[in-house]
């Protein structure tokens, strides 16, 4: 009679926690990372949001004036903390006859989140205005 038993698979159960255990940890240290990663992200795309709201806001306010004076207008941070500044320019363009094209204004809005140091996620745009109330020079 063989009185041999089976050997018992605990020595195999303690590897295999370690393994799990092993294995929950990358999943976790993943999880955490690309997390990180969309709440930067989503964070990133609000700032941009709200420098483009205000730089279409100073845009609008700036080309619907009666009357528009060349110069460089600065506009202070509202609550949202973007700082803003428009430039008005007169232009010089001419149609294909070399007609020149009068009362036209172009207007430039640059628009910006301060850091302390430096301009952050600084974006600009523009447009043409025609302002017939405006003077020539």
């Amino acid at each position: 009679m063989n009185t041999h038993r089976p050997s018992s698979p605990q020595g195999f159960v303690l590897l295999e926690i370690i393994l799990a255990l092993g294995l929950f940890s990358l999943v976790a240290v993943a999880m955490t990372r690309a997390l990180d990663q969309i709440a930067q992200t989503s964070k990133a795309v609000r700032s941009e949001g709200q420098v483009l709201r205000v730089m279409e806001s100073v845009l609008a306010e700036i080309a619907h004036q009666p009357e528009l004076k060349v110069g460089s207008y600065p506009f202070e941070a509202g609550a949202d903390g973007v700082e803003a500044v428009a430039t008005i320019n007169k232009t010089d363009l001419r149609t294909r006859n070399k007609a020149r094209l009068d009362h036209l204004f172009l207007i430039r809005v640059k628009a910006w989140i301060p850091d302390g140091r430096a301009q952050t996620l600084a974006r600009e745009m523009e447009t043409y205005v025609y302002s017939p109330h405006s003077p020539e020079k």
